[in-house]
């Protein structure tokens, strides 16, 4: 559970959703139907596995079977048929879940790569082009048989070290000896947890990541703690890899905000401005406003037809900006009110 939440925060077919929502509501409601339709299929392989496990209990007991594997233990006295059946619905299962992440993968990409002035067309195909690239060791790697929730555990124990000092950021203002997270101190922080995983490997004298399936050595050295090959059984059994999941977020979080004391105490304002600069798109500029004394905003819904819905039944009122959805901001003067100006918002 743990892990899990932490690798999900990162989850970029999650937040390719989030963004391609209608309107908020639009997204919970997606998400509700998603989560009770997941809940019965998890419910569906839950039955399964209890109905297995009365049918060969000492198998399962003494780890000659996998529970985790157990729905394929259920169907292998079927038919060549059923075989086929269920290798094509997982093949599409996972074809599916690949499809999501690679058009993440592109999404973030091609965004970072326009930020530096490169033209539509060059940001697709090179974005194309760094996708066929990264599918190449992936595929070499899945030749290797390496265990599939090992591999799960090395890429959120990767989520964990950074999970605090990203979402951290978003906390905007200082909250008494709580400081608002600067850039330094987030990357501070995500060095931090990774050394509470190094540090946590030593401390329980771990030098070598052992595969469970062909018992071969995967790693060896401090960074090999990574695979967190605490069990022969299950990568998931023990509570060494439970502690590890709790403790290096909690260091990363605690050292994200005590660097981000110490900049904000060394460097002073400098401390809120980014280290890394890119160029800026001039549509970046609709997702910030910076209120000025006597600039007065009216915010303008839209309906499912793209007209305009006054919310405010045209009375002007001072608000914050707030880029959102579906909103129009018309901003006015009030020592000009002839030089109106509208802007779009597309979040």
């Amino acid at each position: 559970m743990l892990y899990e939440i932490q690798a999900e925060m990162f989850n970029q077919s999650t937040w390719q959703r989030v963004w391609a929502a209608k309107s908020v509501n639009a997204m919970r409601r997606g998400f509700m139907l998603g989560s009770f339709l997941v809940f019965l299929l998890i419910m569906f392989f839950g039955i399964m596995g209890m109905i297995a496990y009365a049918n060969d209990p000492e198998a399962y007991d003494n780890y000659e079977k996998f529970a985790y594997l157990a729905f394929f233990a259920l169907i292998e006295p079927l038919s060549n048929f059923w075989h086929i059946v269920v290798l094509i619905i997982v093949t599409a299962l996972a074809a599916s879940s690949i499809d999501s992440l690679q058009t993440a993968i592109a999404s973030i990409l091609s965004g970072d790569i326009l930020r530096f002035g490169v033209s539509d067309n060059a940001a697709r195909f090179l974005t194309r082009g760094v996708l066929v690239l990264i599918n190449i060791p992936a595929i070499i790697l899945s030749s290797y048989r390496f265990d599939v929730i090992g591999l799960f555990l090395v890429a959120d124990l990767v989520c964990g070290t950074a999970v605090l000092p990203v979402f951290l950021g978003l906390i905007t203002e200082d909250y008494g000896f709580i400081p608002a997270p600067t850039e330094l101190g987030a990357f501070l922080g995500i060095l931090s947890g990774i050394a509470a995983v190094v540090v946590n490997g030593q401390i329980i004298g771990f030098d070598q990541a052992v595969s469970s399936i062909t018992g071969e050595v995967i790693a060896s050295g401090p960074f090999s703690y990574f695979w967190l090959t605490n069990s022969a059984e299950c990568a998931v059994c023990g509570t060494t890899t439970m502690v590890t999941f709790i403790v290096v977020p909690l260091v990363a979080g605690f050292f994200t905000l005590f660097f981000s004391k110490l900049d904000i105490m060394i460097r002073g304002s400098r401390a809120r401005e980014p280290i890394f600069k890119t160029a800026q798109t001039l549509e970046s500029d609709n997702y910030h406003f910076d209120k000025k004394e006597g600039t007065k905003m009216r915010i303008v819904g839209l309906d499912d037809g793209g007209e305009e819905i006054d919310a405010d039944e045209g009375t002007e009122q001072e608000v914050d900006p707030v880029a959102s959805n579906n909103l129009k901001v018309e901003k006015t003067d009030s020592a000009e009110e002839t030089n109106a100006q509208s802007v779009e918002v597309a979040a």
